[in-house]
């Protein structure tokens, strides 16, 4: 199963993306001239606890990453906004996505979602999540 894809999907029916105005939403890199969101697979899935009957808790971390191309303060304060109220929609219990063969149980912050770049084109803000899962072995 490829949970960035998941993710995506996911993050596609998010209404915030479209109110603020992101026109993109992908895997990694994205055009740093338009609004774009983006996933980005950080480690690979994590086995947190395995069972003696072959089952596992698993963790998936990712990033999310906006790309705004607003400098301003008033602009880059926004830009935080945005990607702070997509991390709690994302994070919200409501927004879990279903994936077969597991039990999706959450999906955690890892950390805040900060500014990490910013030039002419715009600023970079990347926050630290994880979709923590249940898989049973058959």
């Amino acid at each position: 199963m490829n949970f960035t894809e998941i993710i995506l999907r996911k993050l596609q029916t998010c209404p915030l993306l479209k109110k603020g105005g992101v026109t993109a939403i992908g895997f990694a890199g994205m055009d740093a001239k338009k609004r774009s969101m983006s996933i980005l697979n950080t480690k690979g899935e994590l086995v947190i606890e395995r069972y003696c009957d072959g089952s596992c808790e698993m963790q998936y971390p990712f990033a999310l990453i906006y790309r705004s191309p607003e400098i301003d303060t008033a602009g880059k304060l926004a830009a935080q906004e945005l990607i702070d109220s997509v991390a709690d929609w994302l994070t919200d219990e409501e927004n879990i996505p279903s994936v077969d063969g597991v039990q999706v149980q959450k999906i955690s912050r890892a950390d805040t979602c900060t500014l990490i770049s910013e030039d002419e084109d715009g600023a970079v803000f990347q926050g630290s999540f994880a979709l923590e899962y249940f898989k049973e072995e058959f």
